[in-house]
């Protein structure tokens, strides 16, 4: 059985903070100086450049304006996060199939009331809620399964990222989605399928160039990328490449 898989932005948000287990040093390393230790615990290139576009947003546009709708979305990402509880928690087999029926309602659910925010108040952007309620907004648009509103939504959303009004690191995710929706190849790798208990990439743009695209979006290289996946999904990924099915036509 195949199952398409959508990396959710929670996964996103552990890989950003993720800091490197560190060895024990042995009684020989001990004794170098205080600057190569620190040169050995400080975290890679990557995650610096991610916590320092983090910060900078942040300061860019403050912690939010709006304290009630900020509230408001981060219940919705909890609710989000708990519908899909059954990837990194061990459930029963009977519970993890009803939690997987459930989904597409749960999603539907918070798709409605993400489309009421966006009516009221505009897509929230960091300014108005800051960036945690910011990127769970789009938490739930990478969930969504209304893909034409999906396409509808990201040129706003490409404006606002350029401006350093939102996260453009978490709007990756939803250009991959749509792109795999529409049946084309994806930008940065986000997008994985299930086969056979595997997982594998659908297929990329300029796959040589990948690593160098995500980095640009401030994401993890791909390596690092799959070994995470697997370390939280209990499910190894493969090399193997599928192509996205267009949608068929009605």
């Amino acid at each position: 059985m195949y199952r398409t898989f959508f990396l959710s932005l929670a996964v996103f948000c552990t890989l950003s903070r993720f800091v490197i287990a560190q060895t024990p040093p042995s009684s020989q390393s001990a004794q170098t100086s205080t600057s190569s230790t620190l040169d050995k615990d400080a975290p890679p290139a990557w995650q610096r450049a991610v916590d320092q576009r983090r910060k900078e947003l942040i300061d860019h546009n403050g912690p939010g304006t709006d304290a009630a709708l900020q509230d408001r979305l981060l219940k919705v990402r909890e609710s989000d996060q708990a519908a899909r509880s059954f990837f990194s928690v061990q459930v029963s087999p009977e519970k993890k199939q009803e939690m997987i029926k459930a989904l597409p309602l749960r999603d539907a659910e918070l798709t409605k009331e993400l489309k009421q925010i966006v009516d009221q108040n505009g897509w929230p952007t960091i300014a108005l809620v800051g960036i945690d309620a910011s990127n769970a907004a789009m938490l739930v648009l990478t969930h969504t399964a209304d893909h034409a509103w999906q396409r509808q939504l990201l040129p706003q959303l490409e404006r606002l990222a350029d401006s350093d009004r939102i996260d453009a690191s978490s709007l990756a995710l939803v250009v991959d989605k749509e792109l795999v929706a529409a049946g084309k190849l994806q930008r940065y790798g986000t997008q994985f399928k299930f086969i056979d208990g595997e997982m594998a990439m659908f297929a990329v743009e300029d796959p040589a160039n990948l690593d160098r695209r995500r980095a640009k979006a401030l994401l993890p290289p791909m390596n690092f990328y799959k070994e995470t996946l697997t370390g939280i999904y209990h499910v190894k990924t493969t090399d193997l490449i599928v192509r996205a099915t267009p949608p068929s036509k009605q």
